[in-house]
């Protein structure tokens, strides 16, 4: 192999050694601009196109936006002040994305195209075509959620004429998603949040979202029916349960008894809107109206005195005036309302939607710890030998799970991350017998000796064969020929006698020779040689 090297190395540095000084630097010149060339090349092509994404008013946005990209896993660049964030263009659809839905406005589109119509365009030229811009965006945007091929955006944004009117006027936003796989509430959810949120939209009211199926996605069609709650409600208790699983296996694995936890959860939730009003009163002390809240009524008073008909009627002379009479009667009415307002205290509860009820719930756990048992290590510690047994026999005697007894550690554990009374949980624990049949006797440090000096010998040995082999296939070195050695041998193939060579007939010793020539022509150039060197030596 050396020697076969070498001489692909002498090939190369005898082809290199025709050209001049000159050529070689040319050569080396044009080969080094190539390769600059192919490596520029290649490094615009792969560098990523960064663009704005969006520019932050403050630090608290700035680092808000910070972490949802990191959180996404989305690289990104910033500018010195570290406000404004730049992106890989083939990025920019996930972060808008990302940054509508946390409601967060992303960087303002290009308007290139908007205003690329000269003096000729009108306003509402302008508008449509912007309107074109972010449709086109917004479509992109949707499109670069995995479980979306495609989507189409149709807005309707008010005309701004300038009035107060307009201006606090909502866009409308209808989407149509061609899906390749289901997408859930929450992931609509902020879709219509990242609509919403590039409309300046305060609410999401006026964004409609479906699918080419002609479901409805968002709002929920079922949204405020008795299947939408229950199915809501279901969301929200299996999402408790999964946290309460999860809190239950991290105790338990930490404990570092068991090899794996099994964890069942009965948890009950009500989900039942009750309120309650509880009114307490209290009479401070020396009052005695009670507890009145409110009266009313009327009372009346008179006073009596001697009189007659007013006028000159009850005089009992011939008096034509009236004269004054002292004695005068009186009467009054009085109407009255009381309304007291004595201590009140007035308590309003209303239940949790989703509260847990502890005491109606439980929990079943089941351990499992791997027993491993290995057939070498058994033949070695004399287990089988003492058993009687052979390592088969032991695996089928062996097989079943044998339980184990849990501690009321175990139990007072998953109770106190559950909050589930130590009555209402159940822990059972087995050990699972696993079984490892011999892989043969182990290799000692005698027999890798031995392996190793047997593999030298035989490299030793194929070393000797190849290099006899390649002796084998060396051309011999060929010897000065003469004209005679030449005839003779030609002689000796055929065995026939050989007539003259004539000029313009084909002799059977001008067609030998021809052969000889096809066939070596190496020889035939020693021969020249040595012809050239007799008469010029």
């Amino acid at each position: 192999m050396p020697e076969q090297i070498q001489a692909i190395l002498n090939r190369l540095l005898e082809w290199w050694r025709k050209f001049t000084k000159r050529q070689q630097i040319l050569i080396i010149s044009i080969t080094a601009v190539v390769i600059v060339s192919f490596a520029i090349l290649a490094f615009v092509i792969t560098r990523p196109t960064m663009i704005q994404l969006v520019a932050c008013e403050d630090g608290k946005q700035a680092a808000a936006v910070k972490e949802l990209l990191e959180e996404e896993k989305i690289g990104y660049e910033t500018s010195p002040d570290g406000f404004t964030f730049f992106i890989d263009e083939k990025d920019e659809g996930r972060a808008n994305v990302l940054l509508g839905s946390n409601e967060i406005p992303t960087s303002k589109y290009s308007l290139d195209d908007v205003f690329d119509g000269g003096f000729s365009s009108t306003e509402a030229d302008k508008q449509k075509k912007y309107k074109k811009v972010l449709e086109e965006q917004f479509a992109s945007d949707l499109e670069a959620f995995e479980m979306v091929d495609k989507a189409r955006v149709t807005l309707n944004i008010p005309e701004d004429d300038g009035t107060l009117i307009a201006q606090n006027q909502p866009g409308w936003s209808s989407v149509i998603l061609t899906l390749n796989s289901p997408i859930t509430e929450e992931t609509i959810e902020g879709m219509a949040r990242h609509l919403a949120t590039n409309l300046a939209n305060e609410t999401t009211d006026n964004i409609t979202i479906m699918d080419t199926e002609g479901n409805l996605l968002y709002p929920n069609a079922k949204a405020g029916t008795a299947g939408a709650s229950a199915s809501a409600n279901q969301d929200a208790r299996d999402k408790a349960r999964e946290e309460i699983v999860k809190r239950v296996q991290t105790v338990l694995e930490g404990t570092n008894l068991y090899d794996s936890v099994s964890v069942g959860v009965n948890l009950s939730m009500s989900f039942d809107e009750n309120s309650y009003v509880n009114y307490d009163y209290s009479v401070d002390e020396g009052r005695t109206e009670g507890y009145l809240d409110w009266e009313k009524g009327s009372s009346s008073s008179s006073v009596g005195g001697s009189g007659g008909v007013p006028g000159t009627d009850s005089n009992d002379d011939d008096t034509t005036y009236v004269i004054e009479d002292e004695n005068q009667t009186q009467a009054s009415t009085e109407d009255f309302e009381k309304d007291y307002l004595p201590d009140e205290r007035i308590t309003t509860h209303k239940d949790e939607i989703g509260k847990q009820s502890l005491e109606d719930s439980s929990i079943s756990v089941t351990c499992k710890k791997f027993a491993i048992y290995n057939e070498d290590k058994m033949e070695k510690d004399g287990t089988l030998e003492e058993a009687g047994q052979t390592f088969d026999e032991f695996v089928k005697a062996n097989s079943n799970p044998v339980q184990q007894e849990v501690s009321d550690d175990i139990i007072e554990v998953v109770a106190r991350t559950t909050g589930f009374p130590s009555a209402n949980v159940k822990v059972v624990a087995y050990e699972i017998p696993m079984f490892q049949y011999s892989e043969g006797p182990p290799i000692s440090v005698t027999d890798i000796i031995q392996i190793v000096l047997a593999a030298l010998i035989f490299a030793m040995l194929g070393f000797v064969v190849f290099r006899s082999l390649k002796t084998e296939e060396e051309e011999p070195v060929e010897q000065e020929l003469t004209i005679d050695d030449l005839i003779a041998s030609t002689a000796q193939e055929e065995e026939e006698e050989l007539e003259d060579i004539g000029y313009t007939e084909k002799s059977e010793a001008r067609i030998l020779i021809e052969k000889f020539v096809d066939e070596k022509p190496e020889a035939v150039a020693q021969l020249l040689r040595n012809w050239l060197n007799e008469d010029w030596g």
